[in-house]
């Protein structure tokens, strides 16, 4: 395994490309672009990455721990991939925050994400299945096709969220909040019909 501690990568950019065996500790990346990455048995310990472009990596054996990410456009990324079965079930997260970042379309499976902050992020498309989220905020985030599922969201807030529509049947929200007009579109998801007079 080749092994990275405190480096720098600026400006990197790949595309398409098969990286394996890499061991990277403490390491900033900065305003670099990686798209359509296959990573095999790749393993990223208190990384930053600041300013990034990550877009559809295929995931092999890889783990992260404890990384920080500052607005980066992350999309397509199964951050569940990242972490072994053992890993989730004792709350362990690929990483420690996600400032100022883009999340379209990826996947949360499983995570322990409680009383984490996901504020104004854009996560349209992205999957939440199984998730530990009490006390999570969405606030202001854009929540467009995003799938809620077998979650815990109690005491959620979702004040200022954008198009949000999920079962309140499958997930638990006791405590949640929400805020008009978009709050309507959680009686929509249990049938009833809202009319205008």
């Amino acid at each position: 395994m080749k092994e990275y501690c405190g480096e720098v990568f600026s400006k990197l950019e790949l595309a398409g490309e098969e990286l394996s065996g890499l061991l990277l500790e403490d390491c900033l990346f900065q305003s670099c672009r990686f798209t359509e990455l296959s990573l095999v048995n790749c393993r990223f310990s208190g990384c930053r990455f600041v300013d990034c472009k990550v877009a559809a990596p295929k995931l092999r054996g890889c783990q992260m721990f404890s990384c920080d990410f500052e607005n980066c456009a992350l999309s397509g990324v199964d951050w569940s991939a990242l972490l072994d079965e053992r890993k989730r079930e004792m709350g362990f997260l690929p990483f420690d925050s996600l400032s100022g970042c883009s999340l379209r379309h990826c996947v949360f499976f499983g995570l322990d994400l409680k009383s984490f902050n996901f504020s104004r992020t854009d996560l349209s498309g992205s999957v939440f299945d199984g998730c530990h989220l009490e006390g999570a905020s969405f606030q202001e985030c854009r929540l467009g096709g995003t799938s809620f599922a077998q979650n815990d969201l109690s005491g959620a807030d979702f004040r200022g969220a954008e198009e949000y529509f999920f079962s309140l049947e499958s997930n638990r929200v006791k405590g949640a909040r929400f805020s008009l007009p978009e709050a309507v579109n959680l009686l929509s998801a249990l049938g009833v019909v809202i009319e205008e007079l």
